[in-house]
């Protein structure tokens, strides 16, 4: 039986095609804000649950300010250079860096940086601490090949040298080993005095004054 076969009174009880759809919309609405309720309530629970990472580099690590100009940005090149400014991420927003520490300092995998939890971590490092704590944790706990974790430990195995007299050449070197595709050694090397230059943290001047820098024979 169609509308029109209908009596008037079953008719004019039918509400008009308009008004229907916008229950139906109205009704959507409600559900879509109950779920992004439900969701919001899940993270909010998720995000508690990540304890904050705590310092994990111990009483004699090497702080970036100690370094002579220029050294500690060899690092911040090779890894994250957008490190000082803000993240572009929506979610829970952090730097590569913060997420890099986030790992060691929740006892994860490499293979873990990307997950939630890591960047769940890493955003509370990020509110926790300052830019300037957050590098000097990564340079205490960073492998640099060898199976050498730490600046202070890398600066001796492969210069004999404290960190504190480290080259911008020499510390190129080093962070090329924390590249996250570097290939081979030189190349990475170059790649990270370029990131300076690009970044202005390095002249043009004085890149084309470097070489790559010799390591101890062992």
């Amino acid at each position: 039986m169609t509308l029109v076969e209908l009596p008037k009174s079953a008719a004019a009880a039918m509400p008009p095609p308009r008004r229907r759809a916008l229950r139906r919309l109205v009704g959507a609405a409600v559900a879509l804000v109950l779920l992004a309720g439900v969701a919001f309530g899940l993270a909010e629970y998720y995000y508690a649950s990540v304890p904050i990472p705590r310092d994990k580099t111990g009483g004699h690590a090497v702080r970036a300010e100690n370094l002579r100009p220029g050294v500690a940005n060899t690092i911040v090149a090779a890894v994250d250079p957008d490190f000082y400014e803000q993240s572009g991420e929506l979610i829970w927003p952090s730097s590569e860096i913060a997420k890099r520490y986030a790992v060691v300092a929740m006892g994860m995998s490499a293979e873990d940086l990307d997950s939630w939890r890591v960047r769940v971590g890493a955003h509370k490092l990020e509110g926790w601490f300052t830019k300037n704590q957050l590098l000097d944790f990564y340079l205490n706990t960073a492998l640099y090949g060898e199976g050498v974790t730490g600046l202070g430990a890398a600066a001796t195995l492969y210069f004999d040298k404290h960190p504190r007299d480290l080259s911008i050449a020499e510390g190129a070197l080093l962070a090329a080993h924390l590249d996250p595709a570097p290939g081979d050694v030189p190349a990475a090397w170059n790649r990270v005095l370029d990131t300076m230059v690009e970044r202005g943290w390095l002249s043009t001047t004085e890149r084309t004054g470097l070489v790559l820098p010799k390591t101890v024979q062992r």
